[in-house]
């Protein structure tokens, strides 16, 4: 631990301690929100890449529990609804990692921030849309876009849930799903970043001291969780994703 904290200073290692803490309870409660509020902060120091390399590993350990909380039958039972979204996602994931290099984002990232911040706010004071289902057309539309998002930013969870919101999913199986998607993309998020160098031996060291409080934070979030019904989930989850809108769209004009 030492030789990490002098890699960086003591005061950069314990402020994404307790970044990561914050993150893993606000993901423990409603499912998502662990990138964003990690790469928030770490733009506000104007550290965005070491951000994006420390949320990496810890995103990956809170998210590989998250699905672990549901059994093996509604896992692969998920799968094979959501496989369209899914796979769309990690094809997207690899494009955007490449552009998170050699391209400016910002008008991608407002204006999905836009997007999601409207039919969230549309759905927050229950002006509803026509319904929808998981067709393989939406679900591959949202997939790409949250994989292309996620690539160049590591921020997949405004998107992913905007979609499974918007299809009116239940909130047992929207944790799961969520979980799922965010499992998967955080793998290919590191192989990506392997390859672009974001994530190397000093930040990826930083990232595995970082799940630890990313961990117990979730568990105190899973226990608050537990508590809310369908209703103050759906409540919770799209006041934070009006935060999420707000936030990307902020994020546009700094991003680079």
């Amino acid at each position: 631990m030492l030789n990490v904290i002098l890699e960086f200073e003591t005061s950069t290692f314990l402020f994404f301690v307790t970044v990561c803490f914050v993150a893993g309870f606000i993901k423990g409660i409603i499912g998502f929100g662990m990138p964003m509020i990690i790469l928030g902060a770490s733009a506000a120091i104007s550290l965005p890449s070491i951000g994006l390399a420390v949320l990496i590993l810890p995103t990956l350990v809170t998210n590989i529990y998250q699905v672990s909380l549901f059994g093996r039958t509604e896992l692969i039972a998920s799968i094979k609804e959501f496989k369209f979204f899914l796979l769309s996602c990690l094809l997207g994931l690899f494009v955007g990692a490449k552009l998170f290099v050699v391209a400016n984002l910002n008008s991608l990232v407002g204006g999905i921030g836009l997007v999601v911040f409207i039919l969230s706010f549309l759905q927050l004071i229950k002006i509803k849309g026509p319904e929808r289902n998981n067709s393989m057309r939406l679900s591959s539309i949202f997939g790409a876009i949250t994989g292309l998002l996620g690539g160049g930013t590591g921020i997949w969870g405004p998107t992913t849930v905007l979609y499974l919101t918007s299809i009116a999913t239940p909130k047992q199986h929207q944790i799961l799903v969520q979980g799922l998607t965010f499992a998967f993309s955080s793998v290919f998020l590191l192989v990506a970043h392997l390859y672009t160098g974001i994530f190397n031996h000093n930040t990826g060291l930083l990232s595995a001291f970082m799940i630890l409080p990313a961990m117990i934070g979730m568990l105190f979030g899973v226990g608050v969780q537990n508590y809310l019904n369908q209703e103050k989930f759906r409540l919770m989850t799209l006041i934070s994703l009006c935060v999420g809108g707000i936030y990307l769209m902020f994020r546009s004009l700094y991003l680079f």
